[in-house]
């Protein structure tokens, strides 16, 4: 498996057939969010992105390498705009430790507080201002069951997200920093699909209580 999310189709040589490739793509994720990704289609696709039809195929020689450039796209947006500042903030949080260990009940205590209220306002965050963002994460994850094209790209989108985790839970100490990520990034994607499937189940208080005791679970005890 490759270490870096790499785009598959045809690459742009000018600044404006690039902006043109971009908008194809953008299009794409538009009518996947809306119509699902079994809607992807040349003719489909250049309607929304309101160009000729001969560009997306220009770009893209089959419908498979124009979905797995979309996913790219949105991969890439992903890790920046959603999972990087999560990033940031949890690990602004961890480093108020400066590397000492969680010597007593009520620092542990502190520091469980903290992480669930974040993880908290993230999850709600993404369920309600980046509705699309779950709903486009999902069709993706499961075209890449059916596409073994997708499948590579798909793990190494999981992979990026659970290696932040997995340096967030050796920072706070866990002895087993693999296992106790792949339980929350996998808790986490849990919730946010049973809430993206039903909204009205939303209720922050309910969800703090649900990623704090999953964090107590794994943040050692002193």
């Amino acid at each position: 498996m490759t270490t870096t999310i790499q785009y598959q189709g045809r690459k742009a040589r000018r600044a404006g057939s690039e902006q043109r490739r971009r908008a194809i793509l953008e299009a794409a994720l538009t009518i996947i969010v809306r119509d699902g990704i079994r809607a992807v289609r040349h003719r489909a696709v250049a309607r929304e992105a309101d160009v000729p039809l001969s560009a997306t195929t220009y770009y893209f020689k089959d419908i498979g390498d124009l979905i797995a450039d979309t996913f790219t796209l949105f991969a890439e947006r992903a890790l920046s705009d959603v999972i990087g500042p999560f990033r940031d903030q949890a690990f602004a949080l961890i480093r108020q430790l400066d590397g000492a260990p969680i010597n007593n009940a009520e620092q542990r205590s502190q520091l469980i507080d903290q992480l669930a209220d974040l993880t908290t306002r993230f999850i709600l965050d993404e369920l309600q201002n980046r509705r699309e963002h779950l709903i486009a994460e999902q069709a993706f994850l499961q075209e890449a069951i059916l596409d073994q094209r997708l499948r590579e790209l798909a793990d190494l989108y999981l992979q990026q997200q659970t290696d932040i985790l997995v340096e967030a839970c050796r920072a706070f100490g866990s002895d087993k920093p693999q296992l106790d990520a792949e339980l929350i990034h996998g808790q986490i994607m849990v919730i946010e699909v049973r809430l993206l499937a039903h909204p009205e189940w939303v209720d922050e208080s309910s969800l703090r209580n649900r990623t704090r005791h999953l964090l107590d679970r794994l943040v050692p005890h002193v």
